[in-house]
């Protein structure tokens, strides 16, 4: 599939050029200045992820990038406060590329703030994706006139013409096209462990999305693309600001790029950028302790400039005499406690338009801000006693997560269950000379794009990254160890029938054993919210029957899904 213009050997060269002469790189490898892993106590840290556009291509001097504006803006409005905007991007990344730079270095910063400068190219494609918006060739490459600026804008302006006679589609038609295709439940999948992550670590987090410089009016061709990504934000309770609807729209496109043939933003829409977000999250800058006490509190709290928010922040002027603090409003009330060296922070609410329904939400933090612990509790109604209590717990960067549920029993008593436990590691790996995400203990993340292309073009199995030797006693170690999920016939023949995998070609075992690797990583997918993604994923698989590995693996993951419906309606 072919998924973007050509880029001929002068524009190639351009780019180096610009490269080697205007941009720089800190210790970390980003273009940025170089701050310290090491956080001040005192400073409220960002960090934005982004690609090209955040990268500042076409840029010259780092200080016009729209995330080093945006950082001038808010010093210069801080009130006291001290924020620290963090550049983490670079030309050609995708979300992918985003969350991977997140676990090898944005983690280690220690960010309070996470924004994901999102732009419309980020989305992944599959292999049967087909939309080709290249660049016809329209002057042939005769010498004289090969990479002459006369044949380049004869072909630019040929194709364009093709492309309002609709005889071929554009570029901004093929990334309209990603997004009602298994591209975007790829791209959530990635959105969601991005959140996630940063939910369990008590990071705030904020998606904007950078438009398409091109026909910014009503007729802006990536509406639909903004509307999911304002939806899948809303729905999971992520700070959303839309750049096209605040600062772009109905703004002429031409002024606003490095040129006519590159849709970098220009000077003037980098600016743009940075005074629409500055008015985004410039209430941060009302806090002069924010770093102390932003993980007991949303992100939307601080941009509302909620009163009681205002009121802590002048206690922790003087944060080493507080003993308790109170408030009470109609339907919430709050509470401080100090500790010998931490903070607990107790919010009790009542639920709008459910009467009797309380809640609590505790989160304590240590003497400099940093995260502890968090428990969220529900109450049966009219009661005190807990219903369901929802646990994080943080030990070294290892965050242990916990739900339980209280149910009485015939004494009239209650008992705990636990309905679940998770431990999170968040770490970034080298395996096999290959990058990974671990995300548990005994998770690692599944890659959507990674797994493209091996079920549907058979690039690097993960037999062919183990011995023999290996992969048979990971089978075994599997099936013996889950006996509730591998239990067909060929599974009880590997456990029961010593000599069953000796007897079986290489061949026949490699398959066996990806099989079972690719059905483990679509339980993972579904355990972490992928369930719409594997469906379109098997929907693909059935159509193309790229191999039988992968037809079993699917047929596999709908036994057992079908199996837990069962159970779930014999429950009730």
């Amino acid at each position: 599939m072919v998924f973007s213009s050509d880029r001929d050997n002068n524009e190639i060269d351009s780019a180096k050029q610009f490269h080697e002469k205007h941009v720089q790189y800190n210790s970390h490898g980003y273009r940025d200045y170089d701050y310290s892993l090491k956080k001040s106590n005192d400073v409220f840290r960002v960090i934005v992820l982004g690609d090209s556009q955040t990268f500042g291509s076409g840029i010259k001097n780092l200080n016009d990038i729209w995330v080093k504006k945006l950082e001038a803006k808010l010093k210069e409005e801080r009130n006291g406060s001290k924020i620290e905007i963090l550049n983490i991007s670079g030309p050609g990344w995708n979300t992918d590329t985003q969350l991977y730079e997140l676990f090898k270095h944005g983690l280690s910063f220690n960010p309070d703030l996470v924004v994901l400068a999102y732009y419309h190219n980020d989305i992944p494609t599959n292999t049967y994706f087909s939309c080709d918006s290249t660049d016809y060739k329209i002057v042939p490459d005769i010498n004289l006139l090969h990479n002459s600026k006369l044949v380049n804008f004869l072909n630019f302006r040929v194709n364009r013409l093709l492309e309002k006679l609709w005889n071929k589609p554009s570029y901004p038609d093929c990334l309209a096209q990603t997004y009602d295709s298994i591209g975007w439940e790829m791209e959530k999948f990635y959105l969601d462990t991005m959140a996630r992550t940063l939910a369990i670590k008590k990071i705030h987090f904020l998606i904007t999305v950078i438009p398409l410089i091109y026909k910014l009016d009503n007729n802006y061709p990536l509406k639909k693309a903004h509307q999911y990504l304002k939806e899948f934000s809303n729905q999971r309770s992520i700070e959303f600001l839309d750049l096209y609807e605040r600062g772009f729209k109905n703004l002429d496109a031409d002024i606003l790029r490095i040129s006519e043939s590159d849709h970098h933003l220009n000077l003037e829409a980098n600016t743009i950028v940075a005074d629409t977000l500055f008015n985004k999250i410039k209430a941060l800058t009302k806090y002069k302790n924010i770093s102390y006490f932003n993980k007991a509190f949303s992100l939307k709290e601080f941009l509302e400039e909620k009163q009681i928010l205002k009121e802590i922040d002048t206690l922790f002027n003087k944060k080493e005499t507080i003993t308790n603090f109170n408030f009470d409003s109609e339907n919430e009330s709050f509470e401080i406690i100090r500790k010998t060296d931490n903070f607990i922070f107790k919010k009790f609410k009542k639920k709008l338009n459910h009467a009797n329904s309380f809640s609590l939400l505790e989160t304590t933090l240590s003497s400099n801000g940093g995260f502890q612990s968090l428990k969220k509790v529900v109450f049966y109604p009219d009661t005190k006693i807990p219903k369901i209590i929802d646990s994080i717990v943080n030990k070294s960067g290892t965050y242990k997560q916990t739900i339980e549920q209280l149910v009485s029993n015939s004494k009239g008593s209650f008992t705990r269950h636990q309905l679940g436990q998770t431990i999170y590691e968040f770490k970034y790996e080298i395996f096999s000379n290959d990058f990974r995400i671990k995300l548990t203990r005994d998770t690692v993340f599944p890659d959507p794009k990674l797994l493209d292309k091996w079920i549907f073009q058979n690039i690097q199995p993960p037999s062919k990254k183990i011995s023999i030797e290996k992969q048979k006693e990971t089978l075994v170690w599997l099936i013996t160890n889950n006996s509730n999920i591998y239990n067909s016939p060929q599974d009880l023949r590997i456990i029961n029938d010593t000599g069953f995998l000796e007897k079986i070609s290489d061949n026949d075992l490699s398959k066996i054993f990806d099989e079972i690797f690719l059905f483990q990583n679509l339980l993972i997918i579904d355990q972490f919210g992928g369930k719409n993604y594997i469906k379109f994923l098997i929907k693909l698989i059935e159509k193309h029957k790229p191999s039988s590995v992968a037809l079993n693996a699917s047929k596999r993951y709908g036994i057992y899904n079908e199996r837990l419906k069962h159970k779930a309606i014999s429950i009730y």
